[in-house]
């Protein structure tokens, strides 16, 4: 059937996918500009496009799914509720949503393109139970990168577009943030680490507004961790 090629297809190509959402470090070069040093990225826009293919593919699960990608949030991410999600990546290769999370523990520190086209995927994959559980094997590395996203100082003499561009990014955090606190289960988010994180970070008075403002948006029910 079409759905079993598909399954076929992604199986044999999703790995060497996922090597291209990695950083490259003999791709990245420095250029020597007299008083300045200018960092060079060249496998970038790879992994801009890699990211934007693993998002094509969750969609395409999604498509096929119970429900597909744009099920409703359940309530405070119990147990319960967790199993009734429409699983969409059931129909995926049972390694995919693992390689999915993977990537997204990553590209969650990866460049500002890139981050923004991880929150997103994040967004998509807690949908469905294979993809939330996959993403709690990987909250302690997911929340250490939102770590370092939300906390970022800005430069003091910072123009405009890079204040807007920062806080553009914030705010994809913690829309991806929400997702983790109503869609994981408790005993997955219940931890020291995860705790501190909302606690100290997403909590702090730099960001807590924002966040209030994004569990509001996603209809209540997101704070998890600090109770």
């Amino acid at each position: 059937s079409i759905v079993v090629d598909k399954k076929n297809w992604i199986e044999t190509v999703s790995p060497l996918l996922f090597a291209q959402t990695i950083i490259d470090p003999s791709l990245i070069t420095v250029v020597d500009l007299g008083p300045f040093k200018h960092t060079v990225d060249g496998g970038l826009e790879t992994r801009k496009t890699a990211f934007e293919c693993v998002g094509t593919v969750v969609n395409a699960f999604g498509s096929t799914g119970t429900g597909g990608a744009g099920g409703h949030l359940p309530g405070d991410g119990t147990n319960a509720e967790v199993s009734n999600f429409s699983d969409f990546l059931g129909a995926a290769p049972a390694s995919f949503p693992d390689g999915v999370a993977s990537a997204i523990a990553t590209g969650a520190g990866d460049h500002y393109d890139v981050k923004m086209l991880t929150h997103a995927l994040l967004c998509k994959v807690l949908k469905s139970k294979l993809g939330a559980e996959a993403v709690g094997e990987k909250l302690k590395e997911i929340a250490a990168a939102m770590t370092k996203t939300l906390t970022q100082k800005m430069k003091s003499d910072a123009v405009k577009q890079e204040i807007d561009r920062n806080s553009d990014l914030v705010r994809s955090c913690l829309k991806a943030v929400v997702g983790l606190t109503i869609r994981l289960p408790r005993h997955v988010t219940e931890t020291e680490d995860f705790d501190e994180f909302i606690t100290k970070v997403v909590r702090s008075e730099k960001v807590v507004k924002q966040f209030e403002e994004a569990v509001a948006a996603a209809g209540g029910g997101g704070g998890g961790g600090g109770g």
